[in-house]
């Protein structure tokens, strides 16, 4: 998983992006678990078992568990 990511942020730089590691997450599967560190510009990105993205709840442990998030 290292060598994509590195891969990914020399492609971005080309163009003027960069990794921010601190807003970046790595969650696996149950088919790749390897847990060695991953680093994006040094330093480490944090590796979590589940977390929400635009509403939809994703999880190793579950499939998809989409649960309706209503900001008010």
């Amino acid at each position: 998983m290292q060598q994509p990511t590195t891969a990914l942020t020399i492609e971005a730089g080309k163009v003027g992006l960069c990794t921010n590691p601190e807003k970046c997450k790595i969650i696996t599967t149950t088919v790749w678990n390897d847990r060695t560190d991953i680093q994006a510009t040094g330093s480490d990105i944090e590796k979590v078992d589940d977390f929400c993205y635009l509403g939809s709840y994703i999880s190793v442990w579950k499939n998809e568990e989409d649960m309706e998030e209503q900001v008010y």
